[in-house]
């Protein structure tokens, strides 16, 4: 187990950010149509952009490309029974969550979220 408490420098508002999470939730109505139900909340994390390592690369694509990994305290979602994957919104970009690994060894209630860029144009560069 790791002994380094990294909660100090997660949580700097000198070195973290201001994110939304968009959460949608999927429900039945009376006519039996589906309706989804989104909430927008805000909180506070480290985006990282992808390494070189978690970019794969395949013959028709590749996969992560523009994506980033968010380090908070904030219980992110891949989508579960009704609920789909977060969606982050960081940096003028969006994001949906494709993974979630517990970092409570490193820090009291955090993880790291695996993001992959949910709309390639959108990838920070201008056109």
């Amino acid at each position: 187990m790791p002994l380094l408490d990294v909660s100090d420098i997660l949580d700097d508002p000198d070195f973290n950010q201001a994110i939304t999470v968009t959460r949608s939730v999927k429900d039945v109505d009376e006519r039996g149509e589906t309706t989804i139900k989104q909430t927008e909340m805000l909180t506070y994390g480290v985006v990282a952009p992808i390494t070189a390592n978690e970019l794969y690369r395949l013959p028709d694509a590749e996969r992560l490309s523009g994506g980033c990994t968010v380090y908070c305290r904030f219980p992110l979602f891949t989508g579960q029974n009704n609920y789909t994957a977060d969606r982050i919104t960081a940096n003028g970009s969006q994001y949906v969550v494709i993974s979630v690994d517990d970092w409570e060894s490193f820090g009291q209630g955090f993880v790291a979220a695996k993001c992959a860029l949910l709309d390639m144009r959108d990838n920070g560069t201008a056109s």
